[in-house]
């Protein structure tokens, strides 16, 4: 069982924001839910946050690709149950107590052939009707769920909530970062999923020019991940992935 206490510790006390769900992440590890996805269902003024589905998480790429492409954050059964309750529920309960639409029912077999088991989410409320929710799952399985661990999970949730939310507030925006046109680049092509290979490709550049500009990103927005990195970029304004597909394609290096 995970010690509540000591979390909240560490949480409160830690240095910085990717610590913050880092810790998020090794706690319910422990529980047996090693796929986490911190979403903002809707906007967020009081953090000057627009609604956003996967701020954080460790889903797989391939499937979060997917689900964005396929348009499923609209139709999908669980973020929409989180408006009708305050407290934890699992997947299956949404399933067999909702009259799902078979567009929302395709959603939910997919996450399943996509490995998400067990799955759990938790819907939380702050200011002015602000919703913000978890899913959790387990990429193995089998995982026991009753109404004691629910309780744990949701203390879990709220607590990373608030340490994250407050931190973010702490550490103030990066108005005064300014990115090179190749980094805004890079960041991009991250953002859509593309890996440093991936990306040297695209550009027509070689692996460790990436690197060397993903580094002073990483330097820039204080992120030692590239995820972290995307997500502080896109909060505050300094890239619009919306906007990869606006990109001009490069010429590819003749090997």
């Amino acid at each position: 069982m995970i010690a509540l206490e000591e979390f909240i510790q560490k949480t409160n006390r830690a240095a910085t924001s990717e610590e913050i769900f880092l810790l998020f992440e090794s706690a319910l590890q422990k529980l047996g839910y090693d796929r986490i996805c911190y979403s903002l269902i809707t906007d967020h003024p009081s953090l000057g946050l627009k609604a956003g589905h996967g701020v954080l998480r460790n889903y797989s790429e391939d499937w979060m690709k997917h689900y964005v492409s396929k348009g499923y954050e609209k139709i999908d059964p669980v973020p929409k149950y989180c408006f009708s309750t305050n407290k934890p529920f699992t997947w299956d309960w949404v399933v067999q107590s909702q009259i799902l639409s078979n567009d929302a029912q395709l959603v939910m077999n997919e996450a399943h052939e996509a490995k998400l088991y067990d799955g759990i989410a938790v819907p939380m409320y702050g200011v002015n009707g602000e919703l913000a929710g978890v899913g959790l799952a387990s990429s193995a399985g089998g995982t026991e769920v009753n109404k004691n661990m629910l309780c744990v999970i949701r203390a879990l949730a709220y607590q990373f909530h608030l340490a994250y939310t407050e931190k973010e507030a702490s550490e103030g925006n990066l108005k005064n970062v300014r990115l090179t046109n190749r980094e805004k680049e890079i960041l991009l092509w991250a953002a859509e999923g593309k890996s440093d290979p991936a990306i040297a490709e695209i550009m027509g550049i070689s692996y460790p020019t990436v690197r060397y500009h993903m580094n002073n990103v990483f330097r820039k927005l204080q992120a030692n991940e590239r995820t972290f990195a995307v997500v502080k970029a896109i909060r505050n304004g300094l890239i619009l992935p919306s906007y990869v597909s606006e990109l001009p394609t490069p010429i590819r290096l003749v090997r």
